[in-house]
Formats: structure tokens, sequence, C-alpha cells
């Protein structure tokens, strides 16, 4: 889902599109439809529910992003041009007066995920905010409530996709977590998927020209599978981010019940914890340091709020080319309900994803054997013999 908005054909683009006073240049993949004025719509990814081809005029003119999915849908008018996506953008844009917008490089601006950008004919930006995090209630659940709230997230995401896709669907399970909680309600509610067992990777046009910059600039793209061929990837991503995980926002989860991740490390029942590799990183011992410094005790609801904000501009990949990445862990609400855990709980989730484990374990529980013993550790495949070896 990479686009270029310029005065100029950009030539590692494959299409380029000069309509208007503008050039739209895009990747793969994208469709394209006009409005009752005659302005060109090009559009590209998935809604949560619902076809986004039957939407996507709507979109266009909307003055605050409204659905969710993952999506882009870009129109081309007499002044400039418009850029709408879902409500929890999945992809950081720049912006360089000399260039234009496009979300492939890094220019002078960014325009983070709760920016609205118009961009007009003389390559400047308007720019205005919308509130991309929303309500955020603080009232303590259980750990069963928890899990039963999510679970009916994935179940209404999961169906509402499925019934608007008609692209296959391929499955990877890395070892990694959040791949197999995803992949364990795509398997509650069909069969008709392929279970990928191989590493690929197609090579086409976007891809070959602008490869360095997919791998030095977005890390994601250095895990992705990627087909030329129209299909749909399950995604485990943004998995850590979006279900307290990350050493970053857990930690200020952890400060604010006044703990902290280096002192639960310590603690011999996180000893061989799912993070405990993962978490032992000098890198992170100092982070958490800064922050442990700079702590300022707050309110739960602003704790929240606070670590919305950074996971919400936390990038990592989105749609390439053909292939479309279903990614329904990044979605807010999951956060904000695990976020509202006794400490106990939290605690289990931060160390080892307690809450993705349960459910898997209720949605086919083989999957668990198939898990990582160490997330992101050397030999973090280890345990998928038993799955790509039969």
């Amino acid at each position: 889902m990479f686009f270029a908005i310029t005065k100029e054909s950009q030539h590692n683009f494959p299409h380029n599109h000069q309509t208007k006073n503008l050039v739209v240049s895009l990747d793969e993949g994208w469709a394209q439809t006009v409005d009752q004025q005659g302005n060109d719509i090009w559009f590209k990814g998935y809604l949560d529910q619902g076809h986004l081809a039957d939407h996507a005029v709507e979109i266009s003119s909307e003055i605050e992003p409204q659905y969710n999915g993952n999506f882009c849908v870009i129109k081309v008018f007499d002044q400039g041009a418009v850029i709408r996506t879902d409500r929890m953008r999945s992809f950081r844009m720049y912006h360089q007066q000399d260039y234009g917008l496009t979300n492939l490089a890094r220019l002078a601006n960014a325009c983070w995920t709760d920016s609205i950008v118009t961009i007009d004919n003389d390559l400047s930006i308007i720019e205005s905010k919308f509130d991309a995090i929303g309500e955020i209630d603080d009232s303590e659940l259980s750990f069963e409530q928890v899990l039963e709230q999510i679970s009916q997230i994935m179940d209404q995401k999961t169906q509402g996709f499925l019934a608007s896709n008609h692209k296959p669907i391929r499955a990877f399970l890395s070892g990694g977590l959040d791949s197999a909680f995803v992949f364990s309600y795509l398997q509650k509610h069909t069969n008709n998927f392929e279970l990928v067992k191989c590493l690929h990777t197609d090579l086409d046009y976007f891809y070959l020209k602008n490869h360095d910059t997919l791998i030095s600039e977005f890390w994601g793209y250095t895990q992705i599978h990627y087909w030329k061929d129209p299909c749909i990837l399950i995604s485990g991503a943004p998995g850590d981010e979006f279900s307290v995980r990350s050493p970053t926002t857990a930690n200020l989860m952890m400060l604010h019940h006044g703990i902290s991740i280096p002192e639960l490390l310590a603690r011999p029942e996180y000893e061989n914890c799912l993070h405990a590799t993962y978490f032992n990183k000098e890198k992170y011992f100092e982070m958490w340091n800064r922050q442990g410094q700079s702590y300022v005790q707050t309110s739960l609801k602003e704790i929240i709020r606070t670590c919305c904000d950074l996971i919400g501009n936390d990038c990592q990949h989105w749609h390439l080319g053909n292939t479309l990445t279903w990614t329904p862990l990044r979605d807010l609400r999951i956060f904000k309900l695990i976020a509202r855990l006794p400490i106990k709980d939290l605690k289990d989730q931060v160390m080892n994803g307690a809450v993705q484990k349960e459910l898997i374990k209720r949605n086919n529980p083989e999957l668990l054997n198939y898990l990582s013993t160490q997330k992101n550790s050397f030999n973090y495949m280890e345990n998928l013999t038993g799955l790509y070896c039969k």
C-alpha cells in the first residue's frame, strides 16, 4: 500500500497516474473508481465489515475517519488530493515541499496516525487532527471478562473479514504467539486457507526497485512473505504492542502499578517466561532505567492514553503489492481491555502472554505446541517441526 503524490512520475513505482495537476504513483494492487464529479479515486486494503469498493467514494469525502480495517483511499480533485484511511492508520506519511507526500521515503515532516491530510497542487499540505484513541474506561476487569471481550472482538473481525474477502488466504506460523493467536481464529471460522510451508518472496518491479528502502527503513519487511498474485497473508503484527507486551508500554503499565519489568525478570517465577530472552537485552534495561527516572505517577486513564498514543504510531508493515496483510490485532480496544486487568493477571500477560495463550488453548490447544520456547530467541522456529515436517 505504497504511494507518492508528486508533480512528476516516480521511476521506482510501477504505476504513475497523471491526473489534474498531480501525479499519483502506486505499487501493485490498487483499484480505481471515480466520484460523481469525475474525480479519480484509488483505493487498496480491506474493511473490517463490508467491501472497500462499495465505500471508497464515501470514504474519500470523510471529514474524520469512520471505518475500521486496514486501507487507504486517495482522491485527486481540482485543488489537490485527499488521503483517507481507517481510524488506526497502519502507516506513517511523510511530506516535503519540494517532493510531495509519500509513505515510502522518510522525508522532512512526519504525519502521525491522528493526522488527516490534504495536499494542495503546490505540494503544501493541510493537516488536521482527530482523536484516534477515543474513550478510555479504567474500571477493573477480571481475567475471564477480558478473555470474553477480546474473543468477541476477534470473532467479529474474523467473520466480517471472511464475509467480504474473495482472495486466497495464506498463513505462516513462525513460532510467534501473535501469528498463532490470529491463526487460531481463522481456523475457528474457516478451513478455506493454505498453510504455507516455506519462506516466500516474489520479485516484482516495486520490490526490486525499493528493496533496500523496504528492508532498511521498515523492519517489518524483513519478516514478511510476498506473492505477486492477489492474496491475503495472515499477520500477527503488531501483536506485542497492542496486547501490552512491548518493552516500552508494558514497562510504563508496570510502573503505574509500582513495579518494573527488570524487577519481574529478577523473580524466580519469570526466569524462563516467554519474554525472558527478549526482555534481557541491554538496550531495554537502559530504556527502562530512563523511564524509571522520569516517570511521574498519574491516573490509570492517563497512562493508558499515553501508551495508546505510542502504539498507535508504531507502524511495522502494511500491504505490499498484491499481497494484502490481514492485521486484526491493530485494534486499540484490545490494549484498553488488557490494561484493565488486575495487576497479578497483567504481570502474567506482560511476561508470558497469558491472554493469548488461554484463547489459543480454547480455540485449538495443539497450536501451543508450536510456539517458540523463548520469543525472538536464536531457535525461535525449533518447535515447528511437528507442524511442518509431517
